[in-house]
């Protein structure tokens, strides 16, 4: 079984697939879909097949942590988790652990999204405040002339984190606003090149 965080299904809504909010199982050569509707803190998850939807809850939250109620399309309760902290830090004291933005993602951030809507997910790396993910995010407030973002720590903590992190200091890139922005086909090129090295 995989599950892909997808940005590319059209059997999604378009708000949700280009804000990474849908995510697509593999097993058996069959496809399965799930797209979840942030609202706040809580989360609303159309699905294909139920027994799964814990699983592709599990890989949500490693984007979306601070989600901590999930509830069914027709509205029924589905699952709690503990609250997650929140709290703002400045931008310009985040390392990014990525080193492109992708360019139409950075698009649908600034036409979807609202402030209270951003949250990323970071940790503490060699005393240093690092982004997991949402560096798009990031980047979109950034646009807006935001000074702060919220964040929280984040549980999950990708594998190789520290050499994301390593490389993206040894380009000179400290801050998110010195990240490159590419083109979707650039960008998915330069991805496809970094999973098979990963």
């Amino acid at each position: 079984m995989k599950i892909i965080r997808d940005y590319e299904s059209t059997v999604y809504s378009t708000k949700n697939r280009l804000l990474g909010q849908c995510f697509t199982v593999v097993e058996n050569n069959i496809r399965y879909y799930f797209e979840f509707d942030i609202r706040g803190y809580e989360a609303y998850i159309k699905y294909d097949r139920l027994s799964l939807v814990d699983k592709v809850i599990e890989e949500f939250r490693k984007y979306f942590g601070y989600i901590n109620i999930f509830y069914n399309e027709d509205r029924t309760y589905y699952r709690a988790f503990d609250d997650t902290f929140t709290f703002k830090l400045p931008i310009k004291i985040i390392q990014p652990s990525k080193f492109f933005i992708n360019k139409d993602r950075l698009d649908s951030i600034s036409k979807y999204l609202e402030d209270k809507e951003v949250y990323i997910p970071v940790t503490i790396i060699d005393d240093e405040y690092v982004a997991i993910s949402g560096h798009d995010r990031i980047y979109a407030k950034m646009l807006e002339d935001a000074k702060m973002v919220n964040v929280y720590m984040s549980d999950y903590i990708p594998s190789n984190l520290d050499d994301f992190v390593y490389m993206a200091k040894e380009n000179n890139i400290l801050k998110v606003n010195q990240m490159e922005i590419l083109s979707n086909e650039e960008y998915n090129s330069y991805m496809e090149q970094m999973n098979d090295l990963y």
